[in-house]
């Protein structure tokens, strides 16, 4: 598996995501680089403009945390890799990297996990610009 870098982040979500260590949030953002990532949840609640686009938002901290990124699986050119939080008492997520297409925009989902390892939730992951043209 080749090294890459990522920078991702979930669309804001009107209803909260609700993760595995019990908070609930409305935006999650990934930074990966091969073994590692940092994830970003975002608790903020947001106005949003009549095309959908956040307009106004809260201003609670933004939690960060850091992962071991490990490839669990690879099939019809989809990976599937965990996202294992340092700490214990992080939310259980998951990372699904789809095949390369024509455009140079990574093609990702998030899966948001429940205690018991179930998926509660699968949210499409947008490529943040400072990443979009490498």
């Amino acid at each position: 598996m080749k090294p890459f870098d990522l920078e991702l982040e979930t669309p804001y979500q009107v209803t909260p995501l609700p993760l595995s260590n019990g908070q609930a949030v409305h935006r999650i953002a990934i930074s990966a680089n091969a073994g590692a990532a940092r994830v970003s949840l975002d608790p903020n609640i947001c106005q949003l403009d009549p095309f959908g686009d956040t307009a106004g938002c809260t201003r609670i901290a933004i939690r960060m945390f850091e992962a071991k990124l490990s490839l669990l699986e690879e099939r019809d050119g989809k990976r599937l890799f965990s996202l294992e939080p340092l700490r214990a008492e992080e939310p259980a997520l998951r990372l699904v990297l789809h095949p390369a297409r024509k455009s140079p925009a990574v093609s990702a989902r998030l899966l948001v996990l429940d205690a018991a390892g179930a998926i509660k939730a699968v949210v499409a992951l947008e490529q943040l610009p400072s990443t979009s043209q490498r």
